[in-house]
């Protein structure tokens, strides 16, 4: 591939898709509208029933078992996809050979995969290799692509024998797309206690991130429970690494303490009358240092070099600060969750690639599920009108309200408008073991919606918990299928989720008029988490909340001149409410209250509640404008 195309292909996550299913659902309804079914692999004892239904349903190549499953059978079925698929192109040089490690699978095979696409040799790790110079290679190998991709933008070749091309990949820090995906298994040690037998639970044992006894082997179905879960897991990670040509990792089950420390914060925001922002801080602090031994080298080299990650993880990793870092991970880069639990349900959706370009326009349906007579609905309400009328005018965006307190009338509004994104406005509920949606006065776990909209977000409070392993309402709605769902950990208040929610609107609206700028759902969102920081801040409390409205001498309020004059590149993503608390203090010092602003950040100080909202599925493949054009712009000029 030409680098420029290659550096434009990894904006895409272009994977296989891979559909795993029980034989007596292997028919055409099931494979649903599939391009080209190319190959089916089975168990030898199914090799029959599977091949003859293969060719049945227009396969390109034989059905092959796992027992036949070799480097040589790899170059066949290769040989054979070239001869049909491959346009006039040539084969790529060099033996594709299976892996041999499926812990360092997800590290090994992207960088495999874009030497044969560069024509030039790989070789299997050595046996003693260690995580962290594999990551450093998978960074090169990035750099590499995009100093390639330049040069080829530019009409110069990486192979000119008068081209410093150690230079070139020097150049290309800081305009380096790279997603790092990371495997981080563990679960609740609460929802252990509730769901496993006594059998199981003595069987639990936490995952490391390496195994030298984790290898291929065509009987790994035959291995204890253990090995075969971890074997499934680094099968979705190393499918997620590859398509996204990122490093991928495998981490440390989360220790229980963790799970435990959760469920405190979130059992303590449940039951505050108040923000208590002190102890949500020790809580953060404990949390921080019990998690602390699964940044390794490896980890922390791969998630500085990172512009995004996509974790699998029951655990909200994006809460956690990093070594040297004094703001949680979710405000350093974007984040997307594949949950865990259960694990089949993680394997047959993470093992496909779904994309969806909205090409600049977007139908938006507010539901709103809170009666009028509840104060936060009228607020809600009130809200979402005037964000309504906001956005009146705005091309390629459109925003219908609706009333919906019955799950009746939120399928009939769904099915009406058929929205690209649905907003539900509603309460959430922790109903025993279990976070529901109130809608009306009833509570419900799951929606039952005949066709989800790909995009759901949940205005509600704590929806989507992890510390406990509650089943909760976001998690499922993944399984109904949506492509993406956002949800809250904890409670929220109605104005700032509000806020949250309008401001994220807004942004859409303005990335709608500059398509140009060929950003993801993930993208938009992580900017508006971020840029929502000083509303933590000066929401905390009213005296912050007055000060940072009140004009000062120069005519503005200390929030606009922070937004625009005094923040632009002074903050740092990794060190994102320091340097806000930094920027305000100079403002309140110019207007001599410095040392009781600074004081009130102290005390009573401030909850970072815009870090407690996950975003699960794939909003990173939800393109707001023309797939074709985020590829494009990377083309050389003719």
């Amino acid at each position: 591939m030409d680098p420029w195309l290659l550096q434009g292909s990894y904006q895409l996550a272009m994977g296989h898709s891979i559909l795993l299913m029980p034989i007596d659902l292997f028919e055409k309804r099931t494979l649903g509208a599939l391009w080209q079914p190319v190959l089916a692999v089975c168990p030898d004892n199914l090799l029959d029933r599977t091949a003859k239904r293969a060719v049945d349903l227009g396969f390109a190549l034989p059905a092959a078992s796992f027992s036949s499953l070799s480097d040589d059978s790899i170059d066949g079925h290769w040989r054979a996809i070239h001869k049909q698929f491959s346009f006039g192109k040539p084969l790529l040089e060099g033996l594709p050979t299976l892996a041999r490690r499926l812990d360092l699978a997800a590290l090994d095979l992207p960088h495999r995969l874009l030497m044969r696409r560069l024509g030039r040799p790989s070789e299997q790790p050595e046996p003693n290799v260690q995580p962290l110079a594999l990551v450093r290679r998978s960074i090169y190998d990035r750099a590499f692509v995009a100093a390639a991709a330049e040069l080829d933008r530019r009409g110069e070749s990486f192979e000119s024998p008068d081209l410093d091309f150690a230079q070139a990949v020097t150049e290309t820090v800081g305009h380096r797309q790279i997603t790092t995906s990371l495997a981080l298994p563990g679960v609740p040690p609460a929802y252990v206690r509730r769901a496993y037998s006594p059998e199981l639970k003595a069987r639990v044992r936490p995952t490391s991130d390496r195994d030298v006894n984790d290898v291929w082997a065509p009987e790994i179905g035959e291995r204890p429970d253990a090995m075969v879960e971890r074997a499934a897991i680094e099968f979705v990670l190393t499918h997620r690494a590859t398509a996204n040509g990122g490093p991928g990792l495998m981490m440390p089950s989360v220790p229980a303490q963790a799970f435990t420390l959760l469920a405190q914060l979130e059992k303590h925001f449940r039951d505050a009358t108040q923000d208590h922002p002190s102890s949500v801080r020790k809580l953060l602090n404990r949390l921080n240092a019990v998690v602390r031994p699964l940044f390794t080298e490896a980890v922390i080299e791969a998630v500085r070099s990172a512009s995004a990650l996509s974790v699998f993880s029951n655990f909200p990793l994006g809460l956690v600060t990093m070594p040297g870092d004094t703001a949680p991970l979710a405000a350093r880069l974007p984040i997307a969750y594949e949950p865990m639990l259960p694990l089949t349900r993680t394997v047959q959706r993470a093992a496909t690639s779904p994309v969806l370009d909205w090409d600049n326009r977007i139908s938006i349906l507010v539901a709103e599920c809170i009666p009028t007579s509840d104060p936060v609905g009228a607020e809600s309400r009130r809200g979402w009108q005037l964000v309504q009328q906001m956005h009146a005018d705005t091309e390629g965006l459109t925003l219908h309200l609706a009333e919906t307190l019955s799950l009746e009338a939120l399928h009939k509004a769904v099915k009406e408008h058929a929205p690209d994104i649905l907003i539900i406005s509603a309460h959430g509920k922790i109903a025993g073991t279990a976070a529901a949606l109130v809608i009306g006065d009833q509570s419900y776990v799951g929606l039952g919606l005949e066709k989800p909209p790909p995009v759901i977000l949940l205005s509600a409070c704590h929806v989507a918990p992890r510390g406990a392993g509650a089943v909760s309402i976001a998690d499922l709605l993944l399984r109904e299928g949506a492509m993406a769902v956002l949800g809250t950990q904890v409670p929220v208040d109605v104005r700032r989720n509000l806020m949250l929610m309008s401001r994220l609107l807004a942004n859409l609206a303005h990335h709608l008029a500059n398509p140009s700028q060929n950003v993801t759902l993930l993208e938009v969102w992580h900017h508006v988490q971020t840029s929502n920081v000083i509303n933590d801040v000066l929401m905390a409390t009213p005296a912050l909340m007055e000060w940072g409205r009140t004009p000062g001498p120069n005519g503005l309020t200390p929030q606009q001149e922070f937004m625009r004059l005094r923040s632009s590149g002074r903050l740092r993503p990794n060190h994102i409410y320091e340097d806000t608390e930094q920027v305000l203090g100079e403002i309140a010092d110019d207007q001599g209250v410095g040392a009781q602003i600074r004081n009130w950040f102290r005390r009573p100080g401030y909850v970072p509640e815009s870090l407690f909202y996950l975003f699960a599925g794939r909003p990173e493949r939800i393109h707001l404008s023309s797939v074709r054009n985020r590829v494009k712009r990377f083309q050389p000029d003719m």
